[in-house]
């Protein structure tokens, strides 16, 4: 954000950026603490986030141009973005658009690029397929290094783990309970109308955790026994009934998290880390 510029400058050495008036604002700050501050411009290949629109090569030319006449900005490469909106997936076709337009730029201004990024960790399955274009210097990981997953496919990355990071909530309340509610069925605090399976009285624990913290459908329980019943805002509910452990208050639970889990938990205040 432009209202972030002053602290992007003052404490990081790149940042990705696609917005010509950004970018002149980065190169103001950067000279109020006289230091070089690096950019990577983005290309939107087709997945419609972020980046400069690859058919508009002529937009893309000036906007390099304008950079490399701001005299406290470096033009550190060009980038791209796949999958996190339109689920693009990331090809030797379009990624091959990249580092041809990477050429371009690098012939006709005369400069020399030190980063093409080709994308995130659903560009990860290009490289045994050896798809990968060459000049590609650089994946932008989080998924698939924390989580050890490729995000193109949702396949398992051979020889890592899914445990890297373990969330813990504490139980706050162990009762003997119907699977049902009783009474008429209405919506719940996040305008769902959900559906219950009747399974007998089971019991259950409360957990101090809820939606603000987590994405329900991407957490999981390292109890190979325990249920994931749902949840509220701050409350999350496990049916514990076949568990071999006896789960008392104040015990904690263990869970693994997919990234839309993770993503909530570690930008929540709530959870500490």
């Amino acid at each position: 954000m432009i209202s972030e510029t002053s602290d992007t400058v003052a404490f990081a050495d790149l940042s990705v950026n696609s917005e010509l008036e950004t970018i002149g604002v980065l190169n103001k700050e950067a000279g109020k603490l006289g230091v070089k501050h690096s950019i990577l411009l983005m290309i939107d290949l087709g997945d419609l986030r972020e980046g400069l629109f690859f058919q508009e090569e002529e937009k893309i030319m000036d906007t390099v141009k304008q950079i490399l006449m701001m005299e406290n900005i470096v033009l550190f490469g060009i980038g791209t973005n796949l999958t996190c909106y339109g689920a693009v997936l990331p090809q030797k076709e379009n990624l091959s658009i990249l580092t041809t337009l990477a050429g371009k730029i690098e012939k006709e201004f005369s400069i020399s690029l030190a980063m093409i990024s080709g994308g995130n960790s659903s560009s990860l399955y290009l490289i045994p397929r050896g798809e990968l274009p060459a000049c590609i210097n650089n994946l932008r990981l989080g998924e698939g290094f924390v989580l050890g997953n490729e995000t193109a496919f949702g396949e398992r990355i051979p020889g890592t783990c899914q445990d890297a990071v373990i969330l813990q909530a504490e139980i706050i309340e162990v009762q003997k309970k119907p699977s049902v509610p009783i009474g008429e069925i209405g919506r719940d605090a996040f305008g769902e109308k959900p559906y219950y399976e009747d399974r007998g009285v089971r019991k259950r624990a409360v957990l101090a955790l809820g939606k603000q913290d987590i994405d329900l459908p991407t957490l999981f329980a390292m109890d190979p026994d325990a249920i994931i019943l749902g949840g509220g805002s701050d409350h999350l509910i496990v049916d514990i009934d076949g568990c071999q452990k006896n789960y008392q208050v104040g015990d904690r639970m263990n869970f693994t998290m997919g990234y839309g889990c993770l993503l909530k938990a570690f930008t929540s205040k709530y959870v500490n880390k």
